[in-house]
């Protein structure tokens, strides 16, 4: 009973963080079809992307395959239908009609992470535009060598304001606002990138999903990835413990050192300087009977072959605290890893079936004990630690695309082919609970004092 749990936080017995997390989890957990918000959409094609602004938690953003954006207010209603039935039209709307407008299908849109004054959109006409959400018009645009699939912004970013997009080309390419140029593409996968995401720890990282089945992270500062996440590499239960691996690094520059100076002396001894040089070259690159070819970075990173999934991976998700990472692939698998490690918790979630053609969106609750993915027509809760079926939410008439988690008002927002955005939010808001708790406890003190003597 809330109740219970309200009056045990008055009598100290839990702390505020603890409660707040209770009635969070709980709120969370018994979400339903909304019979009170209602989202009146005016886009002509399927709702391929989802995000609240993440400074009033107040504006929903939408962008759609009819090359169209809106906005809506979700705390104030336009119209009230049926006297109770809050309805929510677009209050800014640019779609092909827009001087500015994208041609083709928008398939990303998000805000900017400061404020509501500025939001970008990414295209299938190979642009990604930046837009004044006051003035409707574009600030500046970015043009890309194919389709744009997805594009991201740090939400925790102070030092650089880059948006990076994927695209059908190999590269994940960084946009700077600030400057309104490039400012530099990041190499390794062999096809198109169809998911992006910003680490919610480090303003610096970021994770790419290809269609080559691979996540690499990278960081932004340096050439090259620096992981490439291998679905094989497992672990179960607690994290393995950190290896130092300075002493095996010292241990082959040891190895190097001598084999160089042993080929040294024998050439030395020949007199032959052109195959000494040669035979350098092949000494430092000997390590135990391996030979291994000093390349760039950036190269280097493009020869590891390891996959995520067996086939694309259409969407990523990190938690909230930055420790996992969700990823979802066109094997119709969903995988939870470990950040710091990189390794694959070998969490088995139940059958589920996604879409293999276009990007999916994924949401996670705070806590984060559940996930929430597009499953065809329907959206599936899982438990994110063991990986069972919480709830399934039926609605759509048609594949569900993306969902977006609100922290703030505990509601789910999806978007489907069904040109349609539903709103799911608990279905029995904390203080009518206690109400009803309050007068079943009226009730017996009631009771009690018409059968008392």
């Amino acid at each position: 009973m809330w109740w219970e749990e309200v009056r045990r936080r008055e009598r100290g017995e839990l702390r505020p963080r603890r409660f707040e997390a209770l009635a969070r989890s709980r709120r969370a957990a018994s979400l339903a079809l909304s019979n009170r918000k209602e989202i009146a959409t005016p886009h002509l094609g399927a709702v391929n992307s989802l995000q609240v602004d993440l400074t009033e938690g107040r504006y929903l953003l939408s962008g759609a395959s009819d090359g169209s954006a809106a906005v809506f207010d979700l705390k104030d209603a336009t119209e009230y239908e049926a006297g109770f039935i809050a309805k929510h039209r677009s209050i800014l709307l640019v779609d092909r009609q827009h001087q500015h407008g994208h041609k083709f299908t928008v398939s990303k849109a998000i805000w900017y992470p400061v404020d509501t004054g500025l939001f970008v959109t990414a295209s299938f006409d190979n642009y990604v535009k930046v837009w004044d959400t006051n003035s409707s018009q574009v600030v500046m645009d970015f043009k890309m060598p194919g389709k744009v699939y997805s594009a991201a912004m740090s939400p925790i970013a102070t030092t650089h304001m880059l948006i990076a997009t994927g695209s059908a080309d190999v590269q994940v390419r960084l946009c700077d606002i600030a400057s309104g140029a490039f400012t530099h593409t990041l190499s390794g996968h062999l096809d198109g990138i169809m998911s992006l995401e910003w680490s919610t720890s480090s303003e610096w990282i970021l994770m790419s999903g290809g269609c080559d089945g691979a996540i690499r992270f990278w960081d932004i500062r340096r050439a090259g990835c620096f992981l490439v996440l291998d679905q094989l590499r497992s672990q179960l239960g607690r994290r393995p413990p950190i290896i130092d691996s300075t002493t095996d690094n010292q241990h082959q520059k040891n190895l190097g050192r001598s084999s160089s100076s042993k080929s040294y002396s024998v050439q030395q001894r020949t007199g032959n300087h052109k195959k000494q040089s040669k035979a350098l070259r092949k000494s430092l690159t000997m390590v135990r009977g391996h030979t291994q070819q000093k390349v760039h970075p950036g190269m280097s990173s493009s020869q590891n072959h390891k996959t995520a999934h067996y086939g694309a991976v259409t969407g990523l998700r990190t938690t909230t605290d930055g420790m996992h990472l969700l990823s979802s692939g066109s094997d119709s698998r969903l995988r939870l890893w470990d950040i710091d490690s990189g390794c694959n918790t070998l969490v088995n979630f139940e059958a589920m079936r996604l879409q293999t053609s276009k990007p999916l969106q994924l949401a996670v609750t705070d806590d984060p004990s559940l996930v929430f993915i597009p499953c065809m027509s329907s959206i599936k809760a899982y438990n994110t630690w063991s990986g069972t079926t919480f709830q399934t939410f039926r609605g759509h008439y048609d594949h569900v695309n993306c969902c977006y988690y609100n922290s703030q008002d505990q509601e789910l927002y999806t978007g489907s082919n069904d040109r349609q955005i539903l709103v799911w939010s608990p279905s029995t808001p904390a203080l009518t609970e206690m109400e009803d708790d309050d007068k079943r406890q009226e009730g017996f003190a009631a009771d009690e004092d018409n059968w008392s003597d």
